[in-house]
């Protein structure tokens, strides 16, 4: 199936389901700690939460001016691997040859459709 399909139809049954009033009320998400460092050729991305915030998922926007952002990874929950935390992560792919500078952000979406955008992190080719 074809990516961007495959995102369209995720986002919209989420939004579906905030819409019918099925998850939890919004709050102000609280991030605690956001990394975006490379390893092995990927560039990887994790972050936090206080865990107080109803999350219905996190959408990872990259860009390469810092102005404007692409949606390059959803993320629709915390790492199953880490009890205790309310910890994400996830990867991209690393950067071409061509770019020097990448700026990834978090875009946090709540129970009911509402977003809040963290501050971008540049990760400079050296």
């Amino acid at each position: 199936m074809n990516k961007n399909l495959l995102r369209t139809l995720l986002i919209s049954a989420i939004t579906l389901i905030s819409s019918k009033g099925l998850l939890a009320q919004n709050h102000t998400i609280n991030v605690t700690n956001f990394t975006v460092t490379t390893k092995e050729q990927k560039v990887i991305i994790d972050w936090k939460t206080d865990g107080a915030t109803p999350t219905n998922y996190f959408a990872i926007q990259k860009s390469t001016d810092g102005i404007t952002y692409k949606t390059v990874v959803l993320v629709l929950g915390p790492d199953p691997k880490q009890k205790d935390c309310d910890c994400y992560g996830c990867s991209d792919k690393y950067m071409p040859k061509t770019a020097k500078n990448f700026y990834y952000r978090l875009v946090h979406i709540d129970t009911d459709g509402k977003e809040q955008i963290t501050e971008a992190k540049l990760l400079a080719k050296s």
